[in-house]
């Protein structure tokens, strides 16, 4: 289907990959940027809050979802590709170095340099997860999606209980949003695609605009750190269900809510080759490059011209989309063209070796 006359006919390009899934990513990818954007005019602007929840809620789980569904390829006739593992950590490494730098020498943040690499700057969360899930996937890729499924539900709902994990090596969010990476895994793209129907995508605007209509009037009950999914239920401000054995209910409740606005997300993407399609493959650079003008924008303030007006908000989300697209141009990927072909050749295991292994 056309959507809206900005996309072809055309589903994938010559070397097959799909246009769908760079459609989304690119999608996601500039709402991450525009959830940055209005983060800091937020405060005082319930509407903008609810905005921001509901971006939130969708944004990187369908992201992670996404990541999921192109982890299948990770491991084939038993053999594992490590090399895109291996890809992950220098990625993280060097993101890690830089944003670390960036904030000793440009934001003067005193305390940065002495951090560990085991405690993920900024957004690097995302790649440190990529790493566990990754890691992973050898030992569990062979159960059940009736077992790993809900097992990954539990534990994620328990681990809200625990008050040692916190951001350290991201734990609590790797668990949290694991079960969108999983449920990613064993989907088939078969399944959304039987249900892009017109009325069904008319019901999925619906659902998502009630979605965001309950939001903005049960805004004050819905907690951040839950949404954000990076604390535990004793520091996560809760306005309801707060007496101990009730607490999970929100971490479940967080699941139906992220998971219908992803699934109606999904339903309304364009399938086919839009102006913006090229983009979906740069994402990751988007990501991490986007995060050093958020940490300036706080630091420097440079949000504040912006601050409580409709017409600042409309500007800063004109900024958000510009900044998206310039950081998804050529030039921005071949720093990461250049790291993903280092070689840490002692942690790579050849397939053949795996083969006769």
């Amino acid at each position: 289907m056309n959507f809206l006359g900005f996309t072809s006919k055309e589903y994938h390009d010559e070397k097959g990959r799909d246009y769908y899934f760079d459609n989304a990513k690119f999608i996601l990818i500039l709402l991450v940027v525009l959830a940055h954007a209005i983060s800091p005019l937020k405060t005082d602007m319930k509407k903008v809050r609810t905005i921001w929840t509901v971006i939130n809620a969708m944004h990187m789980p369908c992201l992670i979802f996404i990541s999921g569904y192109f982890a299948k390829g990770y491991i084939k006739n038993g053999v594992v590709k490590t090399r895109r593992l291996v890809t992950y950590v220098v990625y993280y490494l060097a993101a890690q170095l830089t944003i670390s730098l960036f904030e000793y020498y440009v934001l003067g943040y005193s305390q940065t340099m002495a951090r560990s690499v085991f405690a993920p700057r900024s957004s690097l969360w995302y790649l440190m997860c990529l790493i566990w899930w990754f890691a992973f996937m050898p030992y569990i890729y062979k159960l059940k999606p009736s077992f790993i499924i809900p097992a990954s539900i539990i534990v994620a709902c328990l681990i809200g209980y625990d008050t040692m994990t916190g951001d350290y090596l991201s734990t609590t969010r790797m668990v949290n949003h694991f079960p969108f990476f999983i449920v990613g895994y064993y989907f088939k793209k078969e399944w959304i695609f039987k249900f892009r129907k017109l009325p069904i995508q008319i019901g999925a605007v619906i659902v998502g605009g009630v979605l965001s209509v309950l939001a903005y009037y049960r805004l004050w009950d819905i907690s951040e750190r839950i949404i954000t999914s990076n604390s535990n239920y004793y520091n996560a401000d809760l306005r309801f269900l707060t007496d101990e054995p009730f607490m999970f209910v929100h971490r479940l409740l967080f699941y139906l809510f992220a998971g219908l606005l992803c699934a109606c997300f999904l339903l309304i993407v364009p399938r086919g080759k839009a102006f913006f399609t090229r983009f979906g493959s740069r994402t990751l650079q988007v990501y991490i490059l986007h995060r050093f003008l958020y940490l300036a924008d706080l630091e420097f303030g440079w949000y504040e011209p912006f601050l409580n007006t409709r017409k600042g908000v409309a500007e800063m989300t004109l900024i958000a989309i510009a900044i998206t697209f310039i950081l998804a141009l050529k030039p921005f990927e071949y720093p990461f063209k250049w790291l993903s072909k280092l070689s840490l050749r002692r942690f790579e295991r050849d397939p053949e070796e795996q083969v006769k292994a």
